[in-house]
């Protein structure tokens, strides 16, 4: 009997974590560059049948568990999970499918509409970004930047606190108390990103002096935020 159990249980076990992927890699695929590319996408797993077995329950147990806490709308915990069975079985399907939800969820969960003002400085979104989670911001519309100084025929140099964005141009921060503490990052027509820390984000125009400019943005913000 144990001259047939391994094989069959590879076959079974590799059919339920990885289809025909896995399949092409133990069986030597159906041509050599294809084959060779399916394997190294498809999840490792260890020959002896016992370890195999405590890999699937493992995998099934966890998979349990996180629908459970989906159930009891407890995410950060279901993810988790998923994270754990991708650590044991690397690119299995059903929990990278998982987490590309979560993801797309907590990208889209939350929405803030406003108009950011050229003429003023920082400006308070109402929005409570949280660490970890994703931020998206896009803006459309147009503004007049305005700077007004007597110059010589030389001109006039950039100041030096000026030199970090394109002048005019939408920036961003998030703080947790004085915005004059604010570290800004660029956010343009249109930026992405994961917050680093937790707080409120600000907006405004990129000036020394935003009291002569004119115009606005249209601003819409979405990802998941403090409630």
């Amino acid at each position: 009997m144990r001259r047939w159990l391994l094989p069959l249980v590879l076959v079974l076990l590799g059919i339920w974590l990885a289809g025909d992927s896995l399949l092409a890699q133990r069986s030597g695929g159906r041509g050599a560059a294809k084959g060779q590319e399916e394997a190294e996408k498809g999840p490792r797993l260890p020959d002896d049948p016992k370890l195999l077995e405590l890999h699937k329950d493992f995998v099934l147990k966890a998979e349990k568990l996180a629908k459970e806490y989906e159930r009891e709308d407890e995410p950060e915990k279901a993810r988790v999970c998923y994270e754990e069975i991708l650590r044991l079985v690397p690119g299995y399907p059903k929990a990278e499918a998982m987490l590309a939800k979560m993801r797309l969820d907590e990208a889209t969960a939350d929405h803030k509409s406003l108009v950011v003002h050229a003429n003023r400085g920082w400006q308070d979104t109402g929005v409570d970004v949280i660490a970890g989670k994703p931020v998206a911001i896009r803006s459309a519309g147009t503004w007049t930047f305005r700077i007004t100084a007597p110059l010589s025929p030389d001109g006039m140099a950039i100041p030096e606190e000026l030199r970090d964005f394109n002048l005019g141009s939408l920036i961003g921060a998030v703080v947790d108390g004085d915005p004059n503490d604010a570290k800004p990052f660029f956010v343009g027509s249109n930026t992405e990103f994961v917050a680093e820390t937790s707080g409120r984000l600000i907006l405004r125009m990129y000036d020394s002096d935003p009291e002569d400019n004119a115009g606005k943005l249209e601003v819409e913000i979405l990802g998941t935020f403090e409630h």
